[in-house]
C-alpha cells in the first residue's frame, strides 16, 4: 500500500509568502489536503516575511482541521536587503534558496511551491518522484524553451548551453542533503546577487544546476502558455502532445504571470477552482476579487477567450 512506503515519515511541502499572499497559502494547503489521502502525513512549513499573527492563526486553522501539521519559519529583515526585484515578484521568491539552512536537520526532502498554483491530484504522487541523487527535480518551462527569442535571451544571460534544458521554479523538488552537502543554496543566492536577472532566481537556479537536474513531468506544473495551448507550443511537434496531455490532465495549474485567479471574478475553467478552495479555508470570508494595482481595470475577457481557444483544440487532439 501506499501508505506503508511513506511509513511514520512526512511529506515536507515549503512554501513562501509575505503578509499580502498569507491568503494563498491557505489556499494551496487546502488544495492539498483535499486531494490526498495522506493529510495527516502532511508536514507544511511556511517560509514567512513579516506575515502577522492574525494571518498566521488563520493558516493554522485552516491546516489543523484536517489533522496536518504546519511550521512557520520567520526569515528575518536582515536577510536579502539588496537582493534584485522587478514586477510582481517579491522577497519572499528567494527565501527558497534558503531552505537546506531553514528546515530542521532531520528533513532530507521537500517539496516546494509557489502561492499562486493549485494542486488537482494526490500530492503523494509527486512526492514519490525518485530524482535519484540529482539536487533538484523541476519541470519544463514551455513558456520560454518554445520562444527563440527567449531562448537566446538564456544563452545571453546565464550561458545555457542547452536553451530546450531551461525549467519553472515553481515547483521543485529538493534533495536537500545535496543542497547542504555542496551549499548549493547559497551559490545560486550569490549568482542571483551579481546580476540583475531577467527572470530573477529562476534563472540563477538555472545556471547553478545546468544540465544537473531532473525532468519532472509536465502535468506537474502546468503554467499559462501550456493551459492555453498557445501557437508556439502547438506548432512544434516537439512539444505539442506532452502540452495536450499536460492540459487534459493536471496535477498542478501555476498562475505564473500577470494574470491571478484572486484578482477576478469568479470565472469557470479560469479560477472556480481558487474560489472553491479559499471557501474551505479561513479565510473565506475577505472581500473578493482582490486587484494589484497594475490590474485594476483590467479585463479577464482576453483569458477567457484563449481558455474557449485551447477547449476547442483539446478536443481536436484528444480522440
Amino acid at each position: 500500500m501506499d501508505k506503508d512506503i511513506i511509513m511514520d515519515k512526512h511529506i515536507n511541502v515549503v512554501l513562501a509568502s509575505d503578509d499580502n499572499y498569507a491568503q494563498h497559502v491557505a489556499v494551496v494547503t487546502v488544495s492539498i489536503l483535499k486531494n490526498t489521502k495522506f493529510a495527516d502525513q502532511l508536514h507544511f512549513f511556511v517560509l514567512s516575511d513579516d506575515i502577522s499573527d492574525k494571518k498566521i492563526k488563520l493558516i493554522k486553522k485552516t491546516v489543523e482541521k484536517f489533522n496536518a501539521k504546519i511550521e512557520f519559519i520567520d526569515i528575518g529583515h536582515d536577510k536579502l536587503k539588496n537582493i534584485y526585484l522587478s514586477g510582481h515578484v517579491s522577497r519572499a521568491a528567494y527565501f527558497r534558496l534558503m531552505i537546506a539552512d531553514l528546515v530542521p536537520e532531520d528533513v532530507k526532502k521537500i517539496i516546494y511551491l509557489d502561492v499562486d498554483l493549485l494542486v488537482c491530484e494526490d500530492i503523494f504522487n509527486l512526492w514519490k518522484i525518485d530524482i535519484c541523487k540529482f539536487p533538484v527535480g523541476a519541470v519544463l518551462d514551455y513558456g520560454i524553451i518554445t520562444s527563440s527569442r527567449m531562448r537566446k535571451e538564456k544563452k545571453a544571460v546565464i550561458g545555457i548551453t542547452d536553451s530546450y534544458r531551461y525549467f519553472n521554479s515553481g515547483v521543485l523538488i529538493i534533495n536537500v542533503e545535496e543542497w547542504r552537502i555542496n551549499g548549493y543554496g547559497q551559490k545560486v543566492l550569490d549568482f542571483a546577487q551579481k546580476e540583475q536577472l531577467p527572470h530573477h532566481d529562476q534563472d540563477a537556479l538555472n545556471k547553478i544546476f545546468m544540465n544537473n537536474w531532473y525532468e519532472i513531468p509536465l502535468r506537474w506544473n502546468v503554467i499559462p502558455p501550456v493551459f492555453y495551448l498557445f501557437s508556439k507550443i502547438l506548432l512544434n511537434s516537439k512539444f505539442r502532445n506532452a502540452a495536450v496531455c499536460a492540459k487534459a490532465v493536471p496535477a498542478i495549474v501555476h498562475y505564473a504571470g500577470r494574470y491571478k485567479p484572486w484578482e477576478f471574478p469568479k470565472y469557470s475553467g479560469f479560477n472556480d477552482k481558487y474560489y472553491l478552495y479559499l471557501s474551505n479555508t479561513d479565510f473565506s470570508e475577505v472581500n473578493m476579487p482582490q486587484p494589484s494595482k497594475n490590474m485594476q481595470g483590467k479585463s479577464i475577457c482576453r483569458q477567457i477567450i484563449r481558455l474557449k481557444i485551447a477547449d476547442l483544440w483539446l478536443k481536436i487532439f484528444v480522440k
